[in-house]
């Protein structure tokens, strides 16, 4: 044999080595990801345990989510912060709200307010809290508590709060989170949750600081020693949508866990003509639902209009508002074109992770979801309510439960704050009882 031979012969050997090396690598990669999957399985399995019924329900969304802000103090808060008609609800309209079909609420708690109070008032502002969710629960309601940040005039947004996760204002946030939680854990666990944080991560995953995937575990773990047997709302980032479920860790988790996802998809459609909408999405009106029942031509029409409008109240557009918007409307209608199979594919990626973690349908919620109606003057054709009803039916025949965005006018369930009420329209998209609808409802 000659030395070429026996060199070659060698790398041979060397290589297939090598290559068997890296294939047993690979392979005990493989199963010590499948056995940590499988402790995540049976550390979160709530086999055992008794979870709240969230099936239908609605955010209450001003109860305790709108505070008066002092003027002549900056960051703080007039006393009482929450006042007037808005920050409360009437037996009637709870009983109403029952009739229609509804088991539970999602109740908006601005975390700013208690943090930006004295002690003593922190103390009343939380006895006040848990006073609320007695009475939601004693009226036949579970209850999902949303600590929920104020994301404008507040020095307590998501951002501020989540900037330094080892700073003061996030200290300062999971102390305001243990005591809710210490204010909850003597309710019926059966009856209550608390979900940690509102959409507290717009991107997908952090790269310029603690990624929420870690910080949540730390909210988590501060909460569950104050309160063991209390069910906590686990949530993505990436603004709380299903985008966020590739960077989501359940590891370290337990079964008292729920887990909450938002949904407004398509967002051209659902947030079109809002005055506080991304630019040029605030100046388009028109976009349909499904995209086969209008046409580039329509919504460009009914833009036109929409933008005519504003100059009339005398709002000044930029002078690119008109051309930035029909190149947001071609999107629409050329490449997205949203459908009842366009939703359902959305939700797809959640039945996926959710088998892959063992997950039961019943612990799966979607906190939010809806379409804000069209302004004035411009033509309601049905999309709104088209659209919300294939989100329903998606999302019930996945067997998720899912809450309104809200109790209130623009993207709710009311068209009038004043008279309390109730869009039939909207009732019927929910496939909720028509006939409760009519009821009246006192002060």
């Amino acid at each position: 044999m000659t030395f070429r031979t026996r060199r070659s012969l060698f790398w041979l050997v060397f290589s297939g080595l090598v290559l068997i090396c890296i294939l047993a690598g690979a392979l005990i990669m493989q199963v010590r990801a499948q056995r940590i999957r499988a402790d995540i399985v049976q550390a979160i399995s709530s086999e055992d345990v008794v979870l709240p019924h969230f099936q239908r329900g609605i955010n209450l969304s001003r109860l305790q989510n709108y505070a008066y802000r002092d003027p002549d103090r900056p960051g703080k808060y007039l006393w009482p912060p929450f006042r007037g008609p808005l920050s409360s609800i009437s037996d009637s309209e709870l009983d109403r709200l029952k009739a229609l079909g509804m088991d539970f609420f999602r109740l908006p708690v601005d975390a700013g307010v208690f943090l930006a109070a004295t002690d003593t008032e922190r103390r009343i502002l939380l006895d006040d809290l848990k006073t609320l969710i007695l009475r939601l629960i004693e009226a036949g309601f579970s209850v999902m508590v949303d600590s929920h940040p104020a994301t404008y005039s507040s020095d307590w947004k998501p951002k501020d709060i989540l900037a330094d996760t080892h700073g003061p204002r996030f200290q300062a946030y999971q102390t305001f989170l243990v005591d809710v939680a210490k204010r909850l854990r003597d309710l019926p666990a059966d009856k209550v949750a608390l979900e940690l944080m509102n959409e507290p991560q717009s991107p997908c995953y952090r790269d310029d600081g603690e990624d929420w995937s870690v910080t949540q575990k730390r909210l988590f773990d501060s909460v569950r020693s104050a309160a063991p047997e209390l069910v906590i709302v686990l949530t993505p980032a990436c603004w709380h949508t299903l985008g966020g479920l590739e960077n989501m860790s359940l590891e370290g988790y337990d079964g008292r866990t729920v887990f909450d996802f938002h949904f407004y998809d398509p967002y051209y459609l659902t947030h079109q003509s809002i005055s506080w909408s991304q630019f040029p999405l605030r100046y388009i009106a028109g976009l349909t639902y499904p995209w086969t029942n209008g046409s580039i031509e329509s919504a460009e029409k009914l833009t036109r209009r929409y933008q005519e409008l504003l100059k009339e109240q005398g709002k000044e557009l930029p002078d690119d508002a008109f051309d930035k918007a029909m190149s947001g409307i071609r999107d629409y209608y050329n490449r997205k074109r949203p459908d009842r199979a366009y939703v359902a594919g959305r939700f797809d990626t959640l039945a996926q992770w959710s088998e892959k973690y063992g997950i039961a349908s019943e612990r799966i919620v979607l906190g939010e979801f809806s379409a804000i109606r069209p302004p004035k003057g411009i033509p309601d054709d049905g999309s709104r309510l088209a659209w919300i009803n294939d989100v329903r039916t998606i999302v019930e025949e996945l067997g998720y439960g899912w809450a309104l965005w809200s109790y209130d006018t623009e993207f709710g369930l009311l068209t009038d704050r004043d008279t309390k009420t109730i869009d039939p329209g909207i009732v019927d998209a929910l496939g909720l009882n028509a006939e409760a609808a009519k009821l009246p409802v006192g002060p």
